[in-house]
């Protein structure tokens, strides 16, 4: 499908009528706001709807419920995301946020940046999903809150934390590709201290990554002659201990440890050593009734040590030390004053010769929140001063308004940037094939959203129309700002009780991904793509159904390797055997289907795990 110019208002015609039916079942009843609380969009707590930027929040009951293996397949269900692997459990993982590439999506870890300095993309395949409580995804650019990276927007997970008093529970489990896991938490409060420590372990023998011997997508010869499984090993640790010393005054540590190792099929390598880590000390003081104040010191890790069956063959170790303090003065009754500074370094540490290792940022930041009657606006705007490429400012607003029948009309518009990474800027060039460019300036892009949602009692929807302008866009070898790309797309979710068993939800995305110099699609982005959950409770007993679809996409940026569309269908179910005892048993690819998500990568066939759980 090409999204025309038709695009907009048939989108805008498909939503209305799709909800039409949802609105005139529930308008009689006194509608209700949707209140679970997102940090990630303004940098201070707000309902989702009360935000006016895109958003979805999974929580931990979410994420139990749905039975996901891992954080990219919780991740490829949200509307406007969609995740491709290179292979099975713990390969490479690409994900593309409203169309933006994975090195344009920022990933956070209870506030704390985590990404590899020298490829720019977070490895979201060493995320252990056994450690986190919540998951929020915020749709469109917040670079004037977080600078560089969050051009398609910003993944932040936090890790379980022990606030809620004493519980715990341990979990065991397994099925195909010889997958077993096995995990526990434990959270505890006392007086004004919490504790929580969660350790898992996860194993699979896995799939074979890639097709054995046959001609290379992009005709560089044939693929490695490899007919083995590629196995993953991971081993996690979170941690988590605060402690108020007085209301609104607290001290915060959190940590969140994951290692082990990942096989996939290569020349030159074949398996990675991992380590995926995040620390951060928070600190949380309320001078007055009027102004709060954050201070946060962190740093990240992303380490990968790779080898050719067995043989060392290369290193790259990065970390990120942050440094953030954000005051937030509230203003009247819902007015909020933010103003913060930031500064981040990236250290590289690798046996390759990189003609720089190190570089440091420093920004200052302001956002103002203004809440009168039926009116919501925001502004914000962010100043980046980089050691390598400069200055960068950028710009964000947004406009809302409350209309009949719990309706909300939604407008913004966000610029944002991608700093280089230190493989385009700074990599060697021992061969004469090229080598860093260390002229390159950021990748700059420009975002428009228009949106309207509603929140019944038993219902509730939301739909957007979005465009992303990027220009300076980072391509070839050795890397030139060569590239403009333009991302025109819709976004569609809802949810329906349909009864008080039963809940239906769905999100769709259509989207227009284009080169604008060549006029072809974006490499590997589907133009259309769809998730369907229907949910049964019925007390002890617990049933799910999964559909997914996704249209066409091309492997390579000149559009001659297709990819087809494919459609998956997943079950899920669980049962309480006894109290504090729960049994879960999940059927993934029911239909066996065969499809591809990179040209040439294998993907799961059909696949079934039982898990039990103790809890108290």
């Amino acid at each position: 499908m090409r999204i025309g110019s038709l695009l907009y208002p048939a989108a805008i015609s498909a939503s209305l009528m799709s909800f039409a039916a949802v609105s005139v079942l529930a308008e009689e009843a006194t509608p209700v706001r949707l209140e679970t609380t997102v940090v990630t969009a303004t940098r201070t707590a707000q309902t989702v709807d009360e935000t006016l930027a895109s958003v979805t929040v999974i929580t931990r009951e979410e994420i139990e419920r749905g039975q996901y293996q891992s954080l990219p397949d919780l991740l490829a269900t949200i509307p406007g995301v969609q995740v491709n692997q290179d292979g099975g459990l713990g390969t490479n993982t690409s994900i593309y946020l409203r169309g933006t590439s994975t090195n344009q999506t920022l990933v956070l870890v209870d506030g704390i940046r985590i990404r590899s300095a020298t490829t720019g993309a977070a490895s979201l395949q060493y995320i252990p999903l056994s450690q986190i409580d919540r998951v929020e995804v915020v749709r469109g650019p917040r670079s004037t809150l977080y600078g560089a990276d969050a051009v398609g927007g910003v993944i932040q997970v936090f890790t379980r934390s022990g606030e809620a008093g004493t519980r715990g529970e341990v979990t065991v489990g397994g099925g195909s590709h010889g997958t077993a896991e096995g995990r526990a938490f434990f959270a505890t409060a006392s007086g004004n201290s919490h504790y929580s420590l969660g350790i898992g372990h996860l194993r699979s023998d896995g799939i074979d990554a890639q097709k054995n011997d046959v001609p290379d997508a992009f005709g560089w010869g044939n693929t490695p002659d490899e007919p083995d499984k590629d196995g993953y090993r991971e081993d996690s640790l979170s941690v988590r201990f605060g402690h108020e010393f007085s209301p609104g005054n607290s001290l915060q540590f959190t940590g969140l440890h994951a290692e082990g190792e990942s096989e996939y099929d290569g020349t030159s390598q074949n398996s990675a050593d991992f380590i995926q880590q995040a620390l951060g000390l928070t600190l949380h003081l309320l001078p007055t009734d009027t102004l709060s104040v954050t201070a946060q010191a962190s740093q990240s890790q992303d380490r990968s040590e790779n080898f050719l069956d067995g043989t060392f063959s290369s290193l790259f170790d990065t970390k990120q030390q942050q440094f953030s303090v954000q005051g937030d003065l509230f203003l009247r009754d819902s007015d909020v004053l933010t103003i913060g500074n930031d500064y981040t370094k990236d250290k590289v540490r690798s046996d390759t010769d990189y003609d720089e290792r190190s570089r440091d940022n420093s920004a200052l930041f302001t956002q103002y929140q203004l809440e009168h009657m039926n009116h919501s606006i925001l502004v914000g705007v962010r100043y980046d001063d980089n050691e390598q490429f400069g200055s960068h400012t950028t710009y964000n607003a947004g406009y809302g308004l409350r209309l009949p029948h719990d309706l909300k009309l939604g407008l913004n518009y966000g610029t944002a940037f991608r700093a280089p990474t230190f493989n385009e800027l700074y990599y060697p060039d021992p061969w004469g094939w090229g080598g860093g460019n260390p002229d390159l300036k950021p990748e700059e892009s420009t975002s428009y959203e228009i949106s309207l949602q509603q929140s019944l009692p038993n219902a509730y929807w939301r739909t957007s129309i979005f465009r992303t302008e990027i220009d300076n866009m980072i391509s070839g070898w050795p890397a030139e700002n060569i590239s403009r790309a333009r991302i025109d797309g819709v976004e569609l979710d809802g949810g329906y009780r349909l009864t008080s068993q039963w809940n239906i939800s769905a999100a769709i995305t259509l989207q227009d991904p284009k080169d604008r110099d060549s006029g072809n699609l974006l490499a590997r982005r589907a133009e259309q793509m769809a998730t369907v959950n229907l949910d049964g409770d019925f007390g002890k007993a617990r049933v799910g159904v999964t559909a997914q679809g996704f249209s066409e996409r091309y492997d390579d940026g000149a559009n001659t390797v297709r990819l087809p569309g494919y459609g998956l269908l997943h079950l899920r179910g669980e049962y309480d055997i006894a109290p504090n005892w729960l049994l879960q048993a999940r059927i993934e690819n029911v239909l066996d289907k065969e499809y591809e998500e990179v040209a040439t990568y294998n993907t799961p066939g059909r696949s079934a795990y039982l898990y039990a759980s103790y809890r108290f």
